[in-house]
């Protein structure tokens, strides 16, 4: 079996006239956490979106899992251990906690005993959704709706989860606590690209780190080594979050 779960082979996307990604490569292997790191408009959420299955890039492929799964669709992509947390909250508001879980796992719904074992593990995952799985979503906390997107994706049991700033807008004691579960998650075998832009966060959980700028890999390495290149640690620890056509493109899927 290979060391590499994911391959990125010379990537490029435009939306329309608007080239975001130009020959983007990378591998990551299995068991690891890879932060990808960019300032505004980079272009790190439109390459989850292609990695995902969500974007057809203009040239070059994806490799998962030893198969070339450029252009598969995210549903199937999901089937077979790949799994997208996007910016945001990936939640539905207007239903309760357990509705939301229910909705994810549909694929399964059939397996009764297979999905009351899912949802036993993520409830015992994340006692607190568990002492709220009545509660409509659009009533908890910021927090407590980035650990139910976490919680939905875990019940897909993803080979390769990629989240997308899980830590936007949420005060850091409770961005603490979503970092120490996503270690944690990392320890029990998931293999992770954790999509940030902030280094100081994005160490906390990943090793390696890949930096995006304008569309292109600019630096490839161990996390800690960014704090060398006192022009990229400036550029993660000071950007602002992305108001931009990348992020205002991938929101509105």
């Amino acid at each position: 079996m290979s060391d590499e779960l994911l391959e990125v082979r010379d990537i490029s996307f435009s939306y329309g006239q608007l080239q975001v990604l130009f020959g983007i490569s990378l591998e990551v292997r299995r068991g690891e956490a890879l932060a990808l790191l960019g300032t505004n408009g980079a272009g790190k959420s439109t390459l989850l979106r292609v990695i995902a299955g969500l974007e057809r890039p203009d040239a070059g492929s994806v490799v998962f899992a030893g198969r070339d799964v450029t252009g598969t669709k995210a549903e199937n992509l999901a089937r077979h251990g790949l799994a997208l947390i996007p910016g945001g909250r990936g939640v539905f508001t207007d239903m309760t906690v357990a509705e939301n879980l229910e909705m994810q796992a549909l694929a399964i719904r059939k397996q009764r005993a297979v999905l009351r074992n899912r949802m036993d593990r993520v409830f015992a995952t994340f006692p607190r959704l568990a002492e709220r799985r009545a509660q409509l979503v659009g009533k908890l906390s910021g927090g407590e709706q980035q650990q139910l997107a976490l919680a939905r994706a875990l019940l897909l049991e993803p080979q390769l989860l990629c989240i997308d700033e899980l830590s936007l807008g949420l005060a850091p004691v409770v961005v603490g606590e979503l970092m120490q579960i996503v270690r944690q998650l990392n320890e029990s075998g998931i293999t992770l690209i954790v999509v940030e832009q902030s280094l100081n966060i994005a160490c906390r959980v990943c090793e390696r780190a890949v930096f995006l700028e304008k569309g292109e890999v600019r630096f490839e390495g161990r996390a800690a080594e960014l704090l060398e290149h006192d022009d990229i640690a400036r550029a993660v620890f000071l950007g602002g979050h992305a108001n931009g056509a990348e992020r205002s493109v991938a929101r509105n899927d």
